[in-house]
């Protein structure tokens, strides 16, 4: 390890993640980069996930158990879990997540340019019991095709600008971050906004104002899917707040933003309405709620977005049959949205691949 390198603080918050707590810390635990602190937070949970984070006896792994708080306090613990962290560098990384073992290693080199505050790069999507998605996401690739400015963040705003659009507000993935301390402490830490269940996205969001970015195309985090993920839990709850204070936002940006631009992203909102109805449905169908399957994927059918359109009728028509459109997903790559695992069914052996 150079003589300069600096220690990463890495949160974790968890919540009755019994099943993929230990997978979670094992990725750390295999980062070849190696020094770092990670602060564990159990949220309260009600299964045995405090107990397999304390199995571990690396002094470098430091388990809080709290009250459950939930998402409306996520802000809040993040915040808690800085402060009990001596990192320079600061990452998140949600208990029913993974890293591939190099992510260290690649994003701090970053932090060299004094005027990066925020590096971080692409997330797979990888299923419950951890079997990474064949393909690319559409966020990925879309990604992909995006100029610099916006993936580097200069000007600066530009970032979050373009995160305001319903169809880029995980641009940055938590997973996949690294953040300059002093520059996450001088807006004050993790935003907390009333009425909005993540920490992240208004976070970034401020960063976005306050310095340059780094951007790598390379897998930087894995992002578990499962039914019972908080994230898509309460998607609806998420994507009411993320509106309210991605318009909040626009208004705080210097200069102003351009009127064709605020059009698109009124004109993005509109769709994600139907993409939304369109995951529900997905989750009714895992969950053989065939009835609220078909009312969800009902409310996604609009000939104006073609792609979600046929998805959604193919949803529709697999609900009335009581089958599952996951499989036919996975034929085009997609990571398939299973429930979540139960402590008796946890996979012997991870197969996320090192």
């Amino acid at each position: 390890m150079p003589p300069a390198a600096p220690l990463i603080g890495i949160l974790t918050v968890t919540y009755n993640h019994e099943s993929y707590i230990g997978p979670c810390i094992e990725s750390v635990l295999q980062q070849t980069y190696p020094n770092w602190e990670q602060i564990v937070v159990d949220d309260g949970s009600t299964d045995k996930t405090m107990q397999v984070i304390r199995s571990y006896s690396d002094p470098r792994i430091v388990p809080r158990q709290n009250s459950h708080r939930g998402l409306e306090g996520l802000a809040h613990t993040y915040n808690e879990a800085l402060a009990k962290s001596a990192g320079e560098l600061i990452a998140i990384l949600e208990g029913d997540d993974l890293w591939p073992a190099d992510k260290l290693a690649q994003l701090v080199p970053a932090f060299s340019n004094p005027n990066v505050i925020l590096a971080y790069g692409s997330v797979k999507d990888c299923s419950a019991d951890g079997v990474p998605s064949r393909g690319l996401s559409a966020y990925v690739r879309r990604r992909q095709r995006l100029p610099k400015s916006v993936l580097f963040n200069t000007p600066r705003g530009s970032t979050g600008i373009y995160m305001t659009r319903a169809d880029a507000f995980d641009l940055i993935p938590e997973s996949t971050v690294l953040i300059r301390r002093t520059a996450l402490e001088r807006i004050g830490g993790f935003q907390y906004v009333p009425g909005l269940c993540v920490a992240s996205y208004p976070t970034f969001l401020r960063l976005s104002l306050a310095g340059d970015f780094y951007y790598t195309p390379q897998i930087m985090g894995f992002r578990r899917r499962h039914s019972g993920s908080a994230s898509i839990r309460s998607a609806s709850a998420i994507v009411a707040g993320v509106e309210r204070y991605a318009r909040e936002f626009l208004c705080q940006v210097p200069g102003g933003v351009p009127d064709a631009d605020i059009a698109c992203i009124n004109e993005s909102w509109r769709h994600l309405g139907y993409a939304y109805q369109f995951t529900a449905g997905r989750v009714s169908l895992v969950e053989e709620r065939w009835k609220d399957a078909r009312a969800h994927f009902v409310r996604a059918l609009s000939p104006r977005w073609p792609r979600t359109f046929l998805a959604a009728l193919a949803g529709w028509v697999l609900a009335g049959l009581h089958c599952n459109l996951e499989r036919t997903l996975g034929w085009f790559g997609k990571a398939r949205l299973s429930s979540a695992v139960l402590p008796d069914q946890r996979p012997a052996e991870t197969r996320f691949p090192r």
